[in-house]
């Protein structure tokens, strides 16, 4: 069926820069001039990281943060289109999905790829059939909402914002999988590819429920755990 773990995957990955789960950072102050690459007069440039997506009006499409020059400076990818006065600094957008009672595979710390989820033989590099569905349940799972990590005194932990939850939903589930949907770093392609061949829907982590969950005509939620050292959803110690 399935067994809590991080993916193995997913730990070499942080070591590459491949996840971001920092807190989006929502109309910045800032200063940018046109055709110019950096953005000047932040506040701080604490909690944010290279590859993060930058949005905001005259930045350029598809930016991201190139570089942090100093505590109040950080360079894009590209030029600014014009004056620059705010902008959104935003990590890589994670969800879970869920995996249906009596899947043909079981979910563990190998998975390191959900694939395309709701089409396909399940196997380590892809949820595929396996994955849930009914009423309620859109294929592809719940949008997390990022909480930049924290230090704790022997781990670093961290979690999301709000409860996976469906509503008006009847459907059952056995486990949940958190994956990484984002292309990181700003290159086409992603970074380089995992065991899978893919640089997106990369595995973070799967996390059993023990047992088959069912919904009948009401609101499914995944409670996730508090997060403090020893009990966030992600954690390393």
């Amino acid at each position: 069926m399935a067994t809590t773990a991080f993916c193995y995957s997913a730990k070499a990955e942080l070591a590459d820069a491949a996840h971001c789960f920092l807190a989006t950072q929502s109309g910045v102050s800032c200063s940018g001039s046109n055709a110019a690459f950096t953005l000047t007069g932040l506040a701080s440039t604490a909690g944010l990281a290279v590859g993060m997506a930058v949005t905001g009006t005259n930045v350029a499409a598809g930016a991201v943060v190139a570089s942090i020059d100093s505590g109040t400076q950080v360079t894009v990818s590209k030029a600014h289109t014009g004056a620059v006065t705010s902008a959104t600094f935003t990590a890589d957008a994670f969800k879970m999905l869920l995996i249906k009672a009596s899947p043909t595979r079981t979910f563990d710390g190998t998975q390191t790829n959900v694939g395309t989820p709701g089409s396909g033989t399940p196997s380590a590099t892809n949820v595929g059939t396996d994955e849930t569905s009914g009423t309620g349940y859109t294929s592809g799972g719940f949008a997390l909402t990022n909480t930049s990590p924290a230090v704790g005194s022997t781990a670093g932990y961290w979690s999301f914002a709000a409860n996976p939850s469906w509503s008006s939903a009847s459907f059952s589930a056995t486990a949940g999988v958190i994956y990484n949907t984002s292309v990181r770093l700003g290159h086409a392609n992603g970074i380089t590819a995992n065991a899978s061949g893919s640089a997106i829907n990369r595995a973070i982590s799967v996390h059993d429920f023990g047992g088959t969950q069912t919904v009948a005509s009401g609101t499914f939620t995944v409670v996730l755990p508090t997060n403090a050292q020893g009990t966030a959803i992600l954690q390393i110690s």
